[in-house]
């Protein structure tokens, strides 16, 4: 009797130790990002431990899945081989900078690093305007990675249209043409969204690049790519960063990324104090109204005012 009421107290006592654990690791106040993706989510999330930094918010933990060009369907196979096909790159809570596995790893190894508070998702370039390329294949990803973290915020981070002089293999299923591409992806999203409860939100880079395609900072005909599709080093990027943070973490920290002084120095566009302003309004306007286009603009005062007046974190492209 005694040694049963012992081995009872025992287990008593793993149990609660087990519940501490899980409640410090759930509570301890950092945000967990995975983004399972492709060289578009690398474009969307480069400079994020940068910005961070910069904005001083040491508790945001950032991960990326990456295979270039990865499709939905690609993902889902990757997943039922349990195929380590993915370059893996983690940014950790107060460290704020990129450390790339030195090894490919599984969908698996990065859905059991404990518990993501959010992970993204999003469809191949080319085909993020084809609808008949989602299914059934984000349902069976969905189902995937619910199983693994059923405590996890599902977001589908919206890509942008190509460059108006692109000579990508799959801007033929768009005519070659940007605004037919721009419907076609914001169609698709619609859809997702009113076909899966489990896609609670999106990251609106789509959106975002839209209105500065429309402002002063656009390079036509590259359309601040630096190839025709990848968002191009420097405000391409930049923007992205700042998008990315306000949609997903202002939310969390209640600290807007507006006003910060990260600046990137080269890629085909520059990121200046003016073109930081740029950037900014556009991530701000898309996080807020993620289907509306905006009209940015920076009036002479808040340009004249916005030049060198604050200490910089400068990246060099």
């Amino acid at each position: 009797m005694k040694r049963l009421f012992t081995l009872t107290v025992s287990l008593i006592l793993s149990i609660s130790l087990i519940s501490q654990a899980t409640a410090q690791t759930k509570d301890d106040g950092t945000l967990r990002i995975l983004a399972i993706g492709n060289s578009f989510s690398d474009d969307g999330t480069e400079y994020l431990p940068a910005l961070l930094e910069n904005l001083n918010v040491e508790n945001v933990e950032v991960a990326r899945l990456y295979v270039g060009g990865c499709t939905l369907e690609q993902h889902v196979n990757f997943y039922d081989n349990s195929e380590a096909a993915y370059k893996f790159y983690h940014s950790k809570a107060g460290e704020n900078k990129w450390v790339e596995n030195p090894e490919k790893v599984t969908m698996q190894y990065a859905l059991a690093m404990g518990e993501w508070d959010i992970i993204t998702m999003q469809q191949a370039s080319g085909f993020s305007g084809m609808y008949d390329s989602y299914t059934p294949y984000l349902g069976r990803l969905i189902e995937a990675v619910k199983k693994a973290q059923p405590q996890a915020e599902l977001v589908w981070h919206m890509t942008w249209s190509y460059s108006s002089d692109s000579n990508h293999k799959h801007y033929k299923h768009y005519n070659n043409d940007q605004q037919q591409m721009n419907s076609a992806i914001d169609n698709c999203l619609h859809t997702l969204l009113a076909e899966f409860d489990e896609i609670e939100r999106i990251v609106p880079s789509g959106t975002a690049v839209k209105s500065l395609r429309k402002s002063a900072i656009n390079n036509y005909p590259k359309d601040l790519t630096r190839d025709g599709f990848h968002m191009g080093h420097g405000a391409g990027r930049y923007a992205l960063a700042c998008t990315w943070y306000e949609t997903l973490v202002e939310p969390y920290t209640g600290k807007s990324m507006m006003g910060n002084t990260l600046r990137v120095c080269g890629g085909l566009v520059s990121v200046s104090d003016i073109v930081a302003l740029y950037c900014q309004k556009a991530a701000k306007m898309a996080a807020k109204h993620p289907f509306k286009v905006s009209n940015i603009k920076v009036s002479a005062a808040k340009a004249a005012k916005a030049e060198g007046n604050a200490e910089q974190t400068i990246i060099k492209e």
